[in-house]
Parts: C-alpha cells; sequence; structure tokens
C-alpha cells in the first residue's frame, strides 16, 4: 500500500470553464488533469472491460473534444465524471488518478495506450 497523503486529495476543483479537474494531495503535489485526458483514460468496464481484450477503449479522435458537465465524489476514494457524449459511468479512484498525473507520467501522447 502506498502513501495516503500522496493518495488522498486535500482539495478537489473541477472547473467546468476551463475544462479541467485540479486535485491538491495532502503530501503538497498538485495533479491537473484536462477533460480529454480523462475521457481517454475512463476506467469503466465499458471502456476497459471486465478483463483485457474485453473491449476495444475509445480512441483519442473519438474523445479528444470531450467536455466534463458534472462529477460527484464517491465516498473518500474516488471522483465520478459526466461527459457530455453522455458517458458517466466511470469512477477515478484517487489512487490511480495520482499514479497517471500527468506532470509525473511524462507527456501524454494519445498513441500509448493508457487507463487508469
Amino acid at each position: 500500500m502506498g502513501d495516503p497523503r500522496r493518495e488522498t486529495p486535500a482539495k478537489l476543483g473541477l472547473d467546468l470553464k476551463a475544462q479541467r479537474l485540479t486535485v491538491t494531495w495532502h503530501d503538497g503535489h498538485v495533479s491537473t488533469y484536462d477533460a480529454p485526458f480523462l475521457r481517454f483514460v475512463c476506467p469503466c468496464a465499458g471502456c476497459r472491460g471486465h478483463a483485457p481484450g474485453d473491449v476495444i477503449p475509445p480512441a483519442w479522435e473519438q474523445v479528444k473534444s470531450a467536455r466534463v458537465v458534472g462529477g460527484s465524489q464517491v465516498g473518500g476514494y474516488a471522483i465520478q465524471l459526466a461527459f457530455d457524449d453522455g458517458h458517466a459511468s466511470g469512477i477515478y479512484a484517487f489512487d490511480r488518478l495520482r499514479d497517471a498525473c500527468p506532470c509525473c507520467t511524462g507527456p501524454f501522447d494519445p498513441a500509448v495506450p493508457r487507463g487508469l
């Protein structure tokens, strides 16, 4: 198990105008995720399947203009986001979000398969 301060948000900010989710973690790190990136890495079974190879994940071309229309916290462990394409079943666990932090994982490249 990782450091709980690293994987626990101190503050969540969903900015619908700027189309980004900003997470300030308890260890002081700040992560910013753009809406299309979040839609691209959606962890739900519809996008990822129940096992590797179950479904074809969304292609970048399908989601690159996705917009977040809402979100809500799921207990103390995740956030669920709703997108303008009607997709709203992805539950983004905080520990997985932290592991996917763009400033920690390097530049985003849609050609590289990635999921939460």
